[in-house]
């Protein structure tokens, strides 16, 4: 096993120890077990309370699901490992330890009503250093240069010629979102929840953002816009290379505007895209339909022909 794959095996073997330490846990506490447990906390003092098997196999089945997650992460050992791995963990130990936390409070108090989390509370913050440190012992995916050349116009640009292409891509799902956030908006509106509707407003701008997104190469650069309103711009003097490429969502993070370790994209769809490499290394990625015309020209911007 290479040292890659035994890192990657680590940092998924380790999203079990969660779910480890709630078994024990509840073994260990087995004759002793509140019927009831402090399920909410506000500030240091209860203001909810849960049954304590309830609270123990909902906190289970989330563990177990972190653990079988990472497991299939790791198999697959995609360059997305370094996105959900860390998410796993972080999950799993922050739902374990809130069950741990909780019992353990109850039992220390005496009753679910008098228990006080006090130092307690650090348990599950634990997480976060954990998740951090499994992101960066997680190996890196080199982005190796495809086989294929980079796309360029059959007729190179002269100096000082002007040219433009606009792309556009479409999604169905973020016009659904929208739509569905916006009557959230309305009706928590006409409830009176005003900082509620506000919110969903917000969301429902958002979402309609990436219903219709232009994509625009020019002399500028490549820039993205919505409504007619930029919102992104790569300047061409930024630009390495233009590739085209299939993307997947799940390899980006998702859909919507990702930023992850594989780089920083803007998915609409799942297809075909423009990859955009910068001086500094740095991926930009983008759906677009047509993405071969708009990173022939991007590449024949970046270097034009010369003069004479």
């Amino acid at each position: 096993m290479t040292t890659s794959r035994t890192r990657l095996a680590a940092a998924a073997g380790a999203t079990a120890l969660p779910l480890l330490a709630l078994v024990i846990a509840r073994l260990a506490w087995n004759g002793e077990l509140p019927p009831v447990v402090a399920g909410h906390w506000s500030g240091t003092r209860p203001d909810r309370f849960s049954d304590t098997d309830t609270y123990f196999w909902i906190a289970l089945t989330v563990c177990a699901a972190a653990t079988a997650i990472a497991g299939v992460v790791a198999v697959r050992g995609g360059a997305d490992a370094a996105l959900w791995l860390p998410a796993t963990v972080l999950v799993g130990w922050t739902v374990a330890t809130a069950w741990i936390v909780s019992v353990a409070a109850t039992i220390d108090a005496g009753s679910p009503e008098a228990a006080t989390l006090g130092w307690w509370i650090g348990i599950p913050l634990l997480g976060i250093p954990w998740a951090i440190a499994t992101f960066a012992v997680l190996p890196r995916r080199s982005q190796s240069a495809p086989h294929d050349p980079a796309p360029t116009l059959p007729i190179p640009l002269g100096p000082g010629e002007r040219a433009a292409w606009t792309g556009y891509v479409h999604g169905r799902w973020a016009g659904v979102l929208a739509l569905a956030t916006a009557l959230a908006a309305v009706a928590s509106a006409l409830m009176g929840a005003l900082w509620l509707a506000v919110l969903f407003l917000v969301l429902a701008l958002l979402g309609g953002a990436f219903t219709s997104v232009t994509v625009q190469i020019d002399r500028a650069g490549l820039s993205l816009s919505s409504w007619n309103v930029r919102w992104r711009r790569i300047p061409l003097d930024s630009v390495d290379e233009a590739r085209v490429t299939e993307i997947v969502p799940l390899e980006w993070g998702g859909w919507g505007y990702r930023f992850t370790p594989r780089g920083t994209a803007v998915v609409i769809r799942a297809g075909e895209g423009v990859v955009v490499t910068r001086r500094d290394g740095r991926p930009f990625a983008v759906t677009v339909d047509d993405a071969a015309q708009g990173a022939a020209l991007l590449n024949s911007l970046v270097t034009p022909r010369p003069a004479g």
